[in-house]
């Protein structure tokens, strides 16, 4: 009862403030874009899953439109020890060649690909709501032609939370 009593009448007292703690949130989504080799610019969003405050788990969806090597992917990434640095894997549809190009033709300028990447997730402003990133990727396409079997990729980026819960 007297604690209660006393929560009162601080709260009626002129420039006492009650602090509240803000709970981390347990998922965030951020949408942004990044330069890269061979692909050379792309679009997307990440959805990182916090535990306890720190990142674990991010999914990503990519559109990386071109003149040449165009490419629509999916992602998922583990960061070890919540911390910056992720290792992860990803799906890709590689075109050859954009379908609004003249001579596009589906079935020899799509291919399906697997992707390995690793790199860094470096969370920056006010809040941690940016984040940019910078990632060393290797990408088998089961191909017609062994010069582009495999392709290796540097991308760097920034993104920013757009949403969280």
């Amino acid at each position: 009862m007297n604690a209660l009593l006393l929560a009162v009448m601080l709260a009626q007292t002129p420039g006492a403030e009650m602090s509240v703690a803000q709970t981390p949130p347990a998922f965030r989504l951020h949408v942004g874009g990044q330069l890269g080799l061979p692909i050379l610019l792309g679009v997307g969003a990440t959805g990182t899953f916090h535990v306890a405050g720190k990142p674990r788990f991010d999914v990503d969806l990519w559109w990386e439109p071109s003149g040449f090597l165009q490419s629509y992917s999916v992602g998922g990434a583990w960061r070890p020890a919540d911390r910056f640095f992720f290792v992860g894997a990803r799906l890709r549809l590689m075109q050859f060649q954009p379908p609004w190009t003249k001579g596009f033709n589906g079935a020899n300028d799509n291919h399906f690909g697997a992707s390995l990447e690793t790199g860094v997730r470096l969370r920056v402003g006010p809040s941690d709501k940016g984040v940019i990133h910078v990632a060393l990727s290797g990408t088998y396409l089961p191909t017609q032609s062994i010069n582009l079997r495999w392709l290796i990729g540097l991308t760097a980026g920034f993104s920013w939370a757009v949403w969280e819960r």
